[in-house]
C-alpha cells in the first residue's frame, strides 16, 4: 500500500482535506514529509497547469494517486444529476478534464458528492435517469483511457444514497466494468458498517482507492478507530492501492500530515 494526501488549492476551514494552496507547493510538502503520493481535489480541471504539476511531481519523485471531484459539488453546486441539463453537461465536461488528468497523471479519479443527491435532484426517478446517463458516458471516457473510476461510499448525513458497501457492490454488479471500483473511507465506514472490516472483506477485489481519518474526522489515532482490524483486512484482500489521509487539518495541516504517516507506519 502507497501513502497519499490530500491537498486543494482553496476551501473552507473545516473542510477535511489537509494540504491546502498551490498544488506545487503542496507536492513539495507531501515529498518532504515522506509521502508517496498525493491526491489533488479539483474544482475545475481547465484552469489547472498539468505541465506545473508535472515538473513539481518529477522534481520531488512523488506521484499523483487519485483526484478528487468533490469542490464542483461543494463550492460550485455542478453535479452529474443536476435539473438542469447546461449544469449536467458542464459537469461531464469537467469529468472529462478529470479523465484525462488520471490518464495523465495514472491516478484514480474520484466520483463521490460529483454524483449530486436525489434531494438536490428533486424527483428521485429522474436523478437515477441522470445518474445512469452520466455514468455511462463517464466509464466510455474512462474504459478509452483506461483510467480507474471509483466511486465513494459516503455516510447517510452527507449522502442521501450510496451510503454503505454493499449498495456499492450492488452498483458496480449493474456496470460490470473493470475501470468502475469502489472508494471506500474509515471516516464514512465507522457510521455506517456494523463491522468495517467485515465490510472490507466483502469489497474485496472491488476496493479500488481508501480514505482515512479516525471517527473523530482528526487524522489516525486521534480517536477510536480500529486501524489494525481495517488494515488487516486490507491486506486479506490483496489491496495494494493509496491509503489517503482525508481528514479535518486540525491542529495544523503538517502536524495533521506527520502524526498520520507514523501512525501509518506504525500499523504496517
Amino acid at each position: 500500500m502507497k501513502t497519499s494526501i490530500t491537498a486543494i488549492e482553496q476551501a473552507a476551514p473545516n473542510t477535511p482535506l489537509v494540504l491546502r494552496g498551490d498544488f506545487s507547493e503542496s507536492i513539495r510538502t507531501a515529498a518532504r514529509l515522506g509521502y508517496d503520493g498525493i491526491e489533488l481535489h479539483i474544482l475545475d480541471p481547465g484552469e489547472v497547469d498539468g505541465i506545473r504539476i508535472q515538473k513539481a511531481l518529477r522534481e520531488n519523485h512523488i506521484e499523483v494517486t487519485s483526484i478528487g471531484t468533490g469542490p464542483s459539488y461543494t463550492q460550485q453546486r455542478v453535479f452529474m444529476t443536476h435539473k438542469q441539463p447546461e449544469v449536467r453537461e458542464e459537469a461531464l465536461r469537467r469529468m472529462e478534464g478529470m479523465i484525462r488528468f488520471g490518464e495523465e497523471f495514472g491516478a484514480a479519479v474520484i466520483i463521490g458528492l460529483m454524483k449530486g443527491q436525489k434531494k438536490d435532484c428533486g424527483d428521485p426517478k429522474k436523478y437515477m435517469e441522470y445518474f445512469q446517463e452520466s455514468m455511462e458516458i463517464c466509464l466510455k471516457m474512462a474504459e478509452k483511457r483506461k483510467v480507474l473510476l471509483v466511486m465513494e461510499v459516503i455516510d447517510r448525513f452527507e449522502s442521501d444514497w450510496l451510503n454503505t458497501v454493499d449498495e456499492g457492490l450492488e452498483l458496480l454488479a449493474q456496470y460490470s466494468s473493470d475501470y468502475l471500483k469502489l472508494h471506500l473511507d474509515t471516516f464514512h465506514m465507522n457510521i455506517e458498517e456494523p463491522d468495517c472490516a467485515v465490510s472490507i472483506l466483502k469489497a474485496g477485489r472491488h476496493i479500488g482507492h481508501v480514505h482515512v481519518a479516525d471517527s473523530d474526522r482528526w487524522y489516525p489515532g486521534h480517536a477510536h478507530y480500529d486501524f489494525d482490524a481495517t488494515f488487516a483486512a486490507l491486506k486479506k484482500t490483496g489491496y495494494d492501492g493509496a491509503v489517503a489521509l482525508e481528514s479535518f487539518c486540525y491542529p495544523a495541516p503538517e502536524e495533521a500530515a506527520k502524526r498520520n504517516l507514523n501512525k501509518m507506519r506504525e500499523y504496517w
